[in-house]
């Protein structure tokens, strides 16, 4: 992996040249009130914008980065608007709520990206603000794109430990909205009304996040964790269907006498004891689905398809 060259960080300029001190006037401070208003309705909250163009004018390269300090500022805004919708057209209310907690002091700014990890534009929230970042050579590149990232960077703050922004959204998506339909399924099937589906989805998350086999910033597994647990829900469904356990009282009562907690849970394992992506097993009156971190999630429709056998 290529070593990462930490960029200098430049002073503010004690004091701008007039002609940028009226571009700035005249293109971002005229239009500093309005932005707030929008950002805030957005928010559903208060929010203020806190802009140091004598910080950021030090990284200008060029003739309009230079000369047309204002309008830049005011793009990066604008760019940061358009991202907050674009976000809150998907995560809606729930996205509200996680922007306003991640970002205690509801506000936004401008840095300089000091890690060196960014190529043009991007964000983090640093002391309860929320920045949008920039390559030290790069100011004012991509300022349409600057909370393109937000998701990561509410995830990566995490304000309730257990579960990231991003896997609480998908289990939202995916896992509450669909749970009851294939609980009913399962229920049928089993001729059980009493049968709880347990996803167990913090441990399952502590177990991959400590397992260490994904990059730090690969956050894809967290967006799909709901509908990557769910489908070995639908699995064990799919084994009962094939096993026709809904016409078989002698399969639904051979369930009953062993699964005697009428529960069907989910969890990673450190090791498998019979199979190698995956396997059920009953413990403790408990009927057990159950994987490994480096297998998670594969082949989800065997998960139970020795079922029988285990009764």
């Amino acid at each position: 992996m290529p070593k990462v060259i930490l960029p200098k960080v430049i002073p503010p300029a004690e004091k701008l040249p007039l002609a940028i001190r009226k571009n700035v006037r005249d293109e971002y401070d005229a239009n500093h009130a309005d932005l707030e208003e929008q950002i805030s309705k957005l928010l559903g909250t208060t929010w203020k914008i806190d802009i140091n163009p004598n910080a950021i004018w030090v990284y200008a390269t060029d003739r309009y980065r230079t000369e047309e300090l204002g309008g830049c500022l005011t793009s990066y805004v604008n760019g940061a608007i358009e991202n907050i919708e674009s976000f809150l057209k998907i995560y809606g209310d729930i996205g509200k709520d996680e922007i306003n907690a991640a970002c205690s002091a509801h506000t936004l700014t401008l840095a300089m990206d000091e890690s060196g990890k960014i190529v043009y534009s991007g964000c983090d929230i640093s002391d309860g603000k929320l920045r949008m970042l920039f390559h030290h050579e790069n100011l004012a590149a991509n300022t349409y794109r600057v909370l393109e990232n937000l998701e990561d960077a509410l995830s990566a703050v995490n304000t309730r430990p257990g579960l990231c922004f991003l896997a609480r959204h998908s289990i939202a998506e995916d896992w509450d909205a669909n749970v009851e339909d294939l609980q009913n399924r399962i229920a049928t099937q089993l001729a059980n009304d009493t049968i709880v589906l347990t996803p167990n989805f913090e441990e399952v998350y502590a177990a991959i996040k400590a397992a260490n086999i994904v990059q730090p910033n690969d956050r894809k597994w967290e967006k799909h964790i709901g509908s990557d647990v769910i489908e070995y829900f639908e699995g064990f469904l799919s084994s009962l269907e094939d096993h026709k356990f809904g016409s078989d009282e002698m399969l639904q009562e051979g369930f009953a006498e062993v699964v005697t907690k009428n529960e069907i849970k989910f969890r990673i394992v450190k090791k498998l004891v019979s199979r190698t992506w995956n396997e059920s097993v009953i413990e403790d009156g408990v009927f057990y689905m159950q994987t490994v971190p480096e297998y998670f999630p594969g082949n989800v429709r065997e998960i139970a398809d020795n079922i029988v056998d285990l009764l």
